[in-house]
């Protein structure tokens, strides 16, 4: 029996080697966005942290509130700044999950091409099989009427 041979085997390797790549590289995104999320979270903290110190001051000690409103602003800033950072992190992971389907696609396609040509070989070969088979059939047969 013959033995079938993907054409495109070749090609289905590259796209699955892509595939990897373009995995590794969207997990990286992914541990860059949870970085910057916990960034966030912290200056999140660092910010509340300083405006209760402003209150206080406010309140209690009105000399420090000078100082207090400056850390604040601060820590405002970078809290805008840490925001604007994970939403441009975002729009990169986003597209690195864009070019993730696209190359499991791929890969998906280069598979089921060679599922049904499997198939189709198969069918071949066993047509080919049946057809050797019937005409031994028949030469016995024809024997048999002969003798």
């Amino acid at each position: 029996m013959a033995i079938f041979h993907f054409r495109l085997e070749a090609s289905l390797h590259l796209a699955e080697q892509a595939l990897e790549k373009v995995q590794r590289e969207f997990a990286q995104e992914v541990q860059l966005w949870q970085t910057l999320t916990e960034a966030c979270e912290l200056q999140q903290e660092q910010f509340n942290h300083a405006q209760e110190g402003q209150r206080d001051a406010g309140r209690y000690r009105p000399v420090e509130l000078g100082n207090w409103q400056l850390f604040a602003a601060g820590q405002q800033r970078r809290l805008h700044q840490c925001d604007a950072e994970l939403r441009t992190q975002e729009f990169i992971m986003e597209d690195a999950r864009h070019c993730l389907l696209e190359a499991h696609r791929e890969v998906e396609k280069f598979h089921r091409l060679k599922e049904k040509q499997t198939k189709a070989f198969q069918l071949i070969e066993l047509q080919k099989e049946q057809k050797v088979s019937d005409e031994t059939g028949q030469v016995l047969h024809w024997r048999q009427q002969v003798k």
